[in-house]
């Protein structure tokens, strides 16, 4: 995923160093000669990382930067100041207005790259997402079908399946054996209700001796 660098400095070499520096990775260069154009070209590039010479026309690159950190939308972009040799780098205004680094001119190549990837947040394939529920699994299913036969069988009132009368013990054995074959009641029906499953074995029992 390529990324933009927005340049602001009026020294049309800084300008050209820099464009070539990035000329061959995965950068665009967007370079402006003040300030001003900067705040312009902020708002319509949206950039990944800003360099700002701190003594050029219109806006410094203290004033950039304080811009930077006051817009709602881009106030965490890096920010690195560009600092000639010979300029009166001001270490508090710089901290003040937000700056992330600071770097000398001329300054190698190298080691403007270095900088900028070290400011950069990591790039990252992963993608947010809410977690995925699992699967429902065999045994989270009402396999014997029990919610509707309990529904229709068994009083609201009633407390628990441990109330529930012998006469309707029968009716719902006899209701969970037409559904199921008896390979699936011996697979998971002991598992599921098995005091229900005693009575339904009971039934099968009964059928083969008949």
């Amino acid at each position: 995923m390529r990324r933009t660098i927005l340049l602001a400095d009026d020294s049309p070499t800084i300008r050209k160093l820099v464009t070539q520096t990035f000329a061959d990775s995965d950068f665009d260069v967007v370079s402006v000669s003040n300030g001003d154009a900067a705040i312009k070209a902020l708002e319509e590039k949206k950039p990944s990382v800003v360099l700002a010479d701190i003594y050029m026309p219109g806006k410094n690159g203290y004033e950039v930067c304080k811009y930077v950190r006051n817009h709602p939308q881009m106030r965490t972009t890096p920010v690195i100041l560009l600092v000639g040799a010979f300029d009166a780098f001001d270490e508090n205004t710089a901290k003040q207005s937000g700056a992330t680094a600071n770097i000398t001119k001329p300054f190698e190549p190298g080691s403007l790259i270095d900088l900028v990837m070290s400011v950069l947040p990591a790039a990252s394939d992963e993608i947010d997402t809410e977690p995925e529920a699992p699967a429902e699994s065999s045994d989270d299913r009402d396999l014997l079908g029990l919610n509707e036969i309990f529904k229709k069988d068994v009083a609201p009132a009633a407390p628990s399946i441990t109330s529930i009368s012998e006469e309707e013990l029968d009716r719902i054995a006899d209701r969970v054996i037409q559904r199921l074959s008896t390979q699936i009641i011996e697979n998971i029906a002991w598992d599921v209700v098995p005091d229900i499953t005693e009575k339904i074995v009971r039934e099968e029992l009964k059928k083969n001796e008949r």
